[in-house]
């Protein structure tokens, strides 16, 4: 089995994770031998995929459910290989919160498709991604159904952490976890995938702090780049609270703009396609009738929609504050002396004058406030002010 991956090459894309990737297609063989009524002891219908952001667990949880449907245990090739892979495969759901949690109503609409027999693949696969965002509720919920799920129903959940998922879920899912690749993995990946530059994939798979998809677009996209050293500025303008106050302003300013980015062509094809499915455009159907029939459907995309940017906004400072954590911890690697690579290593006489002007103890209440910076995004407490905070913390470290 584990050849015919290397032959088909389906599972390249997920670097570094060797020991996962024989894990969940041997898991795959083992339920594939449950459908005729051998049921191995490593059989399981409830699956969490872990790791750090970037490491691939969407991507993961893809393959496996690929790997699932396929009658040849993933060959990647096959019609239902290549639809999974393609996100058109009736069988396999994938759900993406789009607000900073997720309710019980839209888990009692995912438990009801969960009963659901498959169409046409051997398999129901459920994949819910950010399963961190589950509500309590919404947990209690989804439990009996994970507990004793449907026959022909698999569950693949994902988040960043087994502890980031409410324990009465994670005790019935068997774990998978992932790690941060490898720097020189994802180098190699850029250039033989994507046809990136050697120099610029090494800078990139460093930079990108172990994340796959942020290492592409560092790659590729000038702005992104441009983006990087605006958030590596930071550390050296902290100098006033003017400065503060200016530095937090442009960081979110920056999330913001990339929000608008990521979700206006979105938002303004779901309305087009809500208000066509009311009647927009059928002859002798008026205006003022459509927006009476829609008002209660568009008020309710909406309230989604701005969920859904809250949640981009927050991603992309949360970003940003790994960023720094990143800058900080090159400082403190060049204070201790320890012999690792820098992260920004492009950067390095810069960080080491940094790390000459100020103490050991400095730098480490920096990392304490970036992360106590991320967990306060989480919260309900405006960005803005939770990074003027931050930065005032900085400069005062």
């Amino acid at each position: 089995m584990l050849i015919r991956q290397r032959e088909n090459k389906m599972w390249d894309e997920l670097i570094g994770q060797e020991f996962s990737v024989k894990a969940l297609t041997q898991a795959a063989s083992d339920a594939k031998s449950s459908l005729t009524g051998k049921v191995l002891p490593g059989f399981s219908q409830a699956w969490l995929i872990t790791g750090p952001p970037g490491s691939g667990r969407s991507t993961a949880a893809r393959l496996f459910a690929a790997t699932l449907q396929c009658e040849q245990d993933g060959c990647g090739k096959c019609v239902s290989c290549i639809s999974v892979n393609n996100a058109t495969h009736p069988d396999v759901k994938v759900i993406t919160p789009q607000g900073l949690s997720y309710g019980i109503d839209d888990t009692k609409d995912l438990v009801r498709e969960a009963a659901m027999l498959p169409g046409l693949g051997q398999w129901n696969i459920i994949i819910l991604e950010d399963a961190d965002r589950l509500t309590t509720e919404a947990g209690n919920a989804l439990l009996k159904a994970i507990e004793e799920p449907a026959k022909l129903t698999m569950w693949i959940l994902c988040a960043p952490s087994s502890k980031d998922v409410l324990i009465t879920i994670k005790s019935r899912c068997r774990i998978i976890s992932l790690r941060t690749p490898p720097a020189d993995e994802i180098a190699e990946l850029l250039i033989k995938r994507d046809g990136i530059d050697k120099a610029m994939a090494h800078f990139a798979s460093h930079a990108s702090l172990g994340h796959v998809g942020r290492a592409k677009l560092l790659a590729t996209d000038e702005q992104v780049r441009d983006r990087r050293s605006l958030v590596l500025q930071v550390p050296f303008e902290l100098k006033d609270l003017p400065n503060c106050f200016a530095a937090a302003q442009r960081l979110v300013d920056a999330a913001t703009e990339d929000a608008d980015i990521a979700t206006d062509e979105m938002d303004e094809k779901e309305l087009s396609n809500l208000m066509r499915a009311y009647g927009e455009g059928a002859e002798g159907v008026t205006k003022r009738k459509i927006e009476k029939l829609a008002s209660s459907a568009k008020k309710e995309l909406e309230e989604g929609q701005k969920k859904r940017y809250k949640r981009i906004t927050r991603d992309r400072l949360d970003l940003t504050l790994q960023e720094l954590a990143a800058f900080y911890r090159d400082v403190l690697v060049l204070q201790s002396g320890a012999q690792l690579e820098l992260f920004h290593s492009e950067m390095k006489g810069s960080i080491q004058r940094f790390a000459d002007s100020s103490s050991i103890n400095s730098t480490i209440k920096r990392l304490d406030a970036v992360e106590a910076t991320r967990r306060m995004l989480n919260s309900e407490a405006a960005p803005l002010l939770v990074m003027e905070s931050m930065t005032v913390q900085l400069a005062r470290a």
